[in-house]
């Protein structure tokens, strides 16, 4: 955290010599301050990540002076379910939290595969986070209700996925979740027309059919164990850029506040 306080010898003079006046200048101008580096901050994270979401660029919040303390602030929002912003690994170091799926996952942490749906931004798609939770029975830890994949639900879906969870290598299978898919090697022509989606793709279906279901034989990597509690290299210059707008704002904020508060 930032704290935007008083250094300026002449400026705790003036406060001495008018306490009423330019205390209540330099509070302004604390929070104006405040506001500046907010918005620095912002734009550094623009600067150093690829394509920041805007949840991510609305992270920052600006706690302005309260009860005659002569002191802002500006940090990160604590997210829900989250003890510490995953920003903050990004400024002071130290292994990144745990996203919230992955604690609902055995708390480990995970990295893309090559069939992982991506968004815009180079997340995986929240959709998909939770339908892998709900198909193995681990989204009502994530999500704080009933979510997981019932039999009933599973009739009702057109388009089932079939997800597993591989947690010690097995041959060429690295740890992690893994999609289920029909693979025609092995299979009749009947067992594959049971086995095929209604639009001809080789997903996965448990749809009613007049043969027995067929379970996929294929799998293909989703979500792949990355490095467990690997530090992370800070690439924000978060206080940096604080000390930079400060000492650059603070006294022309200060100036402005004061000559209007005399001229009351």
């Amino acid at each position: 955290m930032f704290s935007v306080t008083i250094k300026d010898k002449g400026v705790r003079d003036l406060i001495k010599a008018l306490p009423k006046s330019a205390g209540r200048a330099a509070e302004i101008a604390l929070d104006k301050t405040a506001k500046d580096i907010k918005q620095a901050e912002i734009e550094e994270v623009k600067r150093v990540f690829d394509r920041p979401v805007r949840y991510t660029l609305n992270s920052l919040r600006v706690t302005p002076t309260r009860n005659h303390q002569m002191r802002a602030s500006v940090w990160f929002k604590e997210p829900d379910r989250m003890g510490q912003h995953y920003l903050v690994p990004q400024v002071e170091g130290g292994p990144r939290k745990t996203k919230g799926f992955e604690r609902a996952l055995d708390d480990k942490m995970f990295i893309p595969g090559k069939f992982a749906r991506m968004t815009r931004a180079g997340n995986v798609s929240p959709g998909q986070i939770r339908q892998i939770l709900s198909v193995l029975g681990r989204a009502e830890r994530y999500a704080g209700y009933q979510a997981n994949i019932t039999a009933r639900s599973r009739r009702r879906n057109k388009k089932p996925r079939d997800y597993v969870y591989i947690k010690k290598r097995r041959g060429r299978l690295l740890p992690g979740i893994y999609e289920r898919f029909v693979t025609r090697r092995g299979l009749t022509k009947k067992a594959r027309r049971a086995a095929m989606a209604k639009d001809g793709s080789s997903v996965y279906q448990r749809g009613r059919s007049r043969h027995r279901a067929i379970r996929a034989r294929g799998l293909r990597p989703v979500l792949l164990e990355g490095r467990q509690k690997k530090p992370v290299k800070p690439l924000l210059d978060f206080y940096g850029v604080a000390h930079r707008v400060f000492d650059k704002e603070f006294i022309r904020h200060f100036n402005q506040a004061l000559d209007r508060q005399l001229r009351l």
